[in-house]
Order: C-alpha cells, then structure tokens, then sequence
C-alpha cells in the first residue's frame, strides 16, 4: 500500500542531501499515477523549493499510449535552477544529466478551467528554445511511477532565446539536435515526433484544475523533448533548432 508520508520523506531527504537512493520499498511506493502525484506534492512541501513552472514529460501519445498514461507526466520547475543560456554546472550538481532540447513557454495570464490548445494562446507571454538537464535521484532508472513521484526527474532547466512570431506555429517541426563537447546525443527532423505543444499546454491547465491549482503569470513550462533525452556527464551541452537556433550549458567536471 502507498505510503505518502514515508515515501516523500525518503525522497525529499534524497533531493536536499543530493545523495541516490534504491527504489521506494514495494510497501510504500506508489502504486499508481494519482498516488505518485500525491507523493510528488508532499516531496516538494518537504524540500522547502520553491516552484516556479511546470515540466511536461511523456510528451507524445505514442510515449503515453506505450506506458498507458491517460496524458502526459507533469512535473515542477524549481527556483533558483532555471538559468540563462550559457549556464554553467558541475558534475557536483547532478548525477544523471539527463540532456533534452524542449520548446519552453511563459505564461502572460492564468488560463481557466476548460482551455483549449487555441484558446491558450491569448494566455503566453513568449516561446523559447529551451535546454532542461533532468535528474534523478535513483541509483538506476526507475518505471515511470516511481519517476512521477521522484519530483518527474526535475533537475536544472536553462531558458533560451525567445521564438519571434511563434504564434504561426511555423516553428514546429524542424530538425533538432543535441550535442555534447561537439558529439551528437540525439537527432529528429521528424516533425510527428515533437511534442504537441500546445495541447499539451492545455492538458495541464485541466490537470491542475483537478488538483486546485492553476498556471501563474511568470511562470515557466517546459513542454517535452523535441529529440531523444540523452544522458551526458560533463561537457559543452548544445540543443540545435535548424533555422531557429542554439541554446547552451556547460557540465564542468570536478
């Protein structure tokens, strides 16, 4: 049986001591998505961090159809660890950077209860290219319950340059790139396989409506991975977006 005290309390020691840890005990693990959102909550209340956006990961239908999900997997941005392109890290602030080229948005206006993927257009402040370093806190990769619970892999996130005439969505579907110290990570230049942005945007406004909870002016919402995440341990992290550019962080090893 889910064990919401006990679990958030192993995890949010494992966050603000930044040490690893095995998966939950089947006892008190969650054993759903609802209850991994439950521990997630009370996680965050633990750490003390204070959020300031949203992660949406599991981005596409065939990735929530594959580990039957009825949307995708959200997630806080946190405080203090979403930085300017050009950010740099060390190897003592991560253990398992996790490197994904995302389409970022802030938020102008809170949108209501029953958004649609047109309607929260009005809603958006700007659109950036984006570069989130996910983490984890596991020893090893977990399924995606234990993953919800762990705060969805949050990590650090760096905002980039703000898409110019985004609201002609002519910016979906070009070929994305990471690099590491030059190395390619991943590549797509299939455009099916971005995330959907805006219906994306729209799920979570109605997620958290079920929760009480709603988007904020300023806040920040990084909407999926645009090509394969793919972990890096240190080096020149580069997200290339053909024809719209290039956002970066470096990993510094110590």
């Amino acid at each position: 049986m889910t064990n919401i005290t006990e679990a958030s309390r192993i995890l949010a020691t494992a966050f603000t001591a930044h040490t690893l840890i095995d998966p939950l005990p089947a006892d008190i693990a969650p054993d759903s998505f609802d209850a991994a959102y439950d521990i997630q909550d009370a996680t965050l209340k633990r750490t003390g961090a204070r959020q300031a956006g949203w992660k949406i990961a599991v981005a596409t239908r065939a990735a929530q159809e594959k580990i039957k999900s009825p949307g995708p997997l959200i997630g806080p941005l946190l405080d203090g660890r979403i930085l300017k392109d050009g950010a740099k890290l060390t190897t003592n602030d991560l253990h398992f950077p996790n490197i994904e080229a995302e389409i970022a948005v802030v938020m102008a206006s809170t949108p209501p209860s029953g958004t649609t993927p047109d309607s929260i257009l009005d809603h958006i402040k700007s659109v950036h290219l984006a570069i989130e370093i996910a983490d984890r806190r596991y020893y090893e990769k977990q399924n995606p319950v234990q993953t919800l619970a762990d705060l969805n892999s949050t990590g650090y996130f760096v905002l980039g340059q703000e898409i110019e005439n985004w609201r002609d969505m002519g910016f979906i579907g070009g070929t994305v790139t990471t690099k590491s110290d030059g190395e390619i990570l991943a590549t797509n230049s299939d455009p099916k396989a971005w995330p959907e942005i805006f219906n994306g945007l729209a799920y979570l406004v109605n997620f958290l409506a079920k929760r009480s909870t709603v988007l904020k002016p300023g806040d920040v919402i990084t909407t999926g991975a645009c090509a394969t995440p793919t972990i890096s341990p240190h080096g020149k992290i580069e997200a290339i977006f053909d024809g719209l550019g290039t956002v970066t962080a470096e990993i510094e090893k110590v």
